[in-house]
């Protein structure tokens, strides 16, 4: 019998129904609500997984295929089985040229969860080109075909203006709040960016130079005027439309400079630095890479809401990440009679 067999209908006349008879209708609900256990996983879609981020920095590419797991327990990092799909073949293709990958095995610094080689997906002697279209195919005889398309960002041009030169040269003579800034014109096909302003010397050890690098920080969470107790460094930051039309202003203070040179002079206080270059870089990433960086890092979004769904793109059956990045860098010599020298 239905359990709303004897329950009559309200009229406009009734002020209300009792709260016994509500009680009993909610337990009910509940009550046949719990034929099934709850599990919090969800269920397995045996889906592709695919990993993969195309650069310009290097002549070697990488695309890992996997398939999804699910764990014994709540604790997914606690699955350390290999999960690699191996029926499958990878090729990059791009205005009707194709290169086809070759599998390998490569061993991780990091052990401590899986204690076996990665297999993976490589392709040597190969850089994309800056502002090409390019697709990553992936074919599988147990999971199907996946295709992802990329383009490279163009090249990032950066730009030095005089007053930036001097201060780079003579930093212990100008105004410790003086503005350092970078012009730089990103690519139409950017997204995200982040800019690294270092600093490059040679320092003597044991009668040998050797050559070091210190990245100098954007900001400081410090409340005094320029105390660096808490150095602040860049994160990736969205591509405005402005951006990318105009060039974009990436601006330090003179106080950050000259705090990060006389860090390395009081870390080598009792040897000879010789300071040479500054070089300052900027990672360019395109759509994807960019999505994929902000689904995993929500917590810097203030306004976000989390949900359990793919943190990265879609394609055909398959889920994962297929990115791009292009790295650009200007390098900027040192006098040799520089103020941080010793």
């Amino acid at each position: 019998m239905s359990m709303f067999t004897n329950m009559r209908i309200l009229k406009k006349s009734d002020t209300a129904l009792p709260g016994a008879v509500i009680a009993f209708c909610l337990v009910l609900v509940l009550v046949s609500g719990c034929n099934k256990s709850f599990d919090p996983r969800g269920r397995l879609d045996k889906r592709m997984v695919v990993f993969s981020v195309l650069s310009s920095d290097r002549d070697m590419q990488f695309v890992r295929v996997q398939s999804d797991y699910m764990p014994s327990g709540y604790d997914p990092l606690s699955y350390a089985a290999d999960n690699a799909l191996k029926d499958v073949s990878v090729r990059i293709t791009e205005f009707g040229r194709y290169y086809d990958l070759r599998d390998s095995l490569v061993w991780t610094s990091d052990t401590s969860r899986y204690k076996f080689p990665i297999h993976t997906y490589y392709l040597d002697s190969f850089t994309p080109l800056r502002g090409r279209a390019y697709q990553v195919v992936i074919r599988s005889s147990s999971y199907g075909n996946l295709t992802a398309g990329i383009t490279m960002p163009e090249k990032a041009k950066i730009t030095l203006s005089t007053d930036l030169r001097q201060i780079l040269d003579q930093p212990d003579k100008s105004a410790v709040g003086a503005f350092m800034t970078f012009a730089v014109q990103m690519s139409k096909y950017t997204r995200g960016y982040i800019a690294r302003f270092y600093v490059y010397y040679d320092v003597l050890k044991q009668n040998e130079w050797v050559e070091e690098a210190v990245e100098v920080p954007i900001a400081s969470a410090d409340s005094g005027y320029f105390t660096i107790n808490i150095p602040r460094y860049p994160r990736m930051t969205s591509a405005s439309t402005s951006s990318l039309t105009a060039q974009l202003a990436i601006t330090y203070r003179n106080a950050y400079y000259k705090w990060t040179v006389n860090k390395v002079n009081d870390q080598y206080k009792s040897t000879q630095v010789i300071f040479k270059w500054i070089a300052f870089v900027v990672l360019q990433a395109d759509e994807n890479l960019y999505a994929y960086y902000v689904s995993t890092h929500g917590e810097q979004d203030p306004y976000s809401i989390r949900l359990d769904e793919p943190l990265a793109f879609r394609a055909g059956s398959g889920v994962g990440v297929v990115g791009a990045y292009g790295l650009d860098s200007l390098v900027y010599l040192l006098p040799y009679d520089f103020w941080g020298n010793r």
